[in-house]
């Protein structure tokens, strides 16, 4: 079982991820991949980017595009540590995702999976962490460009150490994910959206342990409304319509 990481861990996360980036800025890249869609009921993925200011590009790979999502088959994000120094990895995805049909994106999430090894003697201090932060910025409504709103961010985190969970190709997971149309007024549908996803890896070791961790899948959902709450919608919109007429003086 994984264990949830304190906040105090998450402050060091950030100092440890701020000293990467400063020490190793030639390994900051980009790689761009294009665009892909429309897949029912006209969704695009366009200007699908990653990058990491710790690592070499690719961490996440090419994606492969299904029914309503973008599908990744990491190979070369990990993070190691073996006698003491800490490791981190961090990487970043950028795309924008259109809808064409109108009826509007109510939810995104994320999904990533790997494995982890813990392997010799030391305390807590031998750990693997991973994490991940979901943004989405909505640029268009109802087909109409908009100024920029940004929507509230979520995150989540788990960690594991070598006293409670010592061991080899042990599997973890994580899943994130923001209700788009629950942050917006009931008449309000988001037909493009700007979206930014930091994930990273962290492992941690002492003088006689080893720590290591990988991101091995990784996934974006894009959810619409079902057919048959686009036309509740419709209904409850003449019903209201027919309602403000009704009591408009003649």
């Amino acid at each position: 079982m994984h264990s949830r990481v304190p906040t105090a861990f998450l402050c060091v996360l950030g100092a440890l991820l701020a000293v990467a980036v400063a020490t190793h800025p030639a390994s900051a890249a980009t790689i761009a991949y294009g665009s892909f869609g429309p897949v029912p009921p006209g969704i695009t993925f366009s200007d699908v980017g990653e990058s990491s200011g710790t690592d070499p590009v690719p961490l996440y790979g090419p994606p492969e595009v299904f029914s309503i999502g973008l599908d990744f088959d990491p190979v070369d994000f990990v993070a190691t540590s073996t006698g003491g120094p800490a490791d981190i990895t961090d990487g970043q995805l950028n795309f924008t995702v259109s809808d064409t049909s109108l009826s509007g994106i109510s939810f995104l999430s994320l999904f990533e999976a790997g494995d982890y090894a813990l392997e010799g003697s030391g305390t807590t201090a031998s750990a693997v962490f991973a994490g991940a932060i979901l943004r989405v910025t909505i640029t268009q409504l109802d087909g109409v460009f908009v100024a920029p709103i940004s929507l509230a961010p979520v995150n989540g985190s788990l960690g594991f150490d070598l006293v409670s969970n010592a061991g080899i190709v042990q599997p973890w997971s994580l899943g994130l994910g923001l209700d788009i149309a629950g942050q917006l007024g009931p008449d309000q549908r988001a037909t493009q959206i700007e979206v930014v996803i930091d994930n990273q890896l962290l492992a941690t070791s002492e003088a006689a342990s080893v720590a290591f961790i990988a991101k091995k899948d990784f996934r974006i959902d894009v959810s619409v409304p079902e057919p048959g709450t686009l036309l509740l919608l419709l209904v409850a919109g003449l019903a209201l319509l027919s309602g403000r007429s009704a009591s408009e003086p003649t």
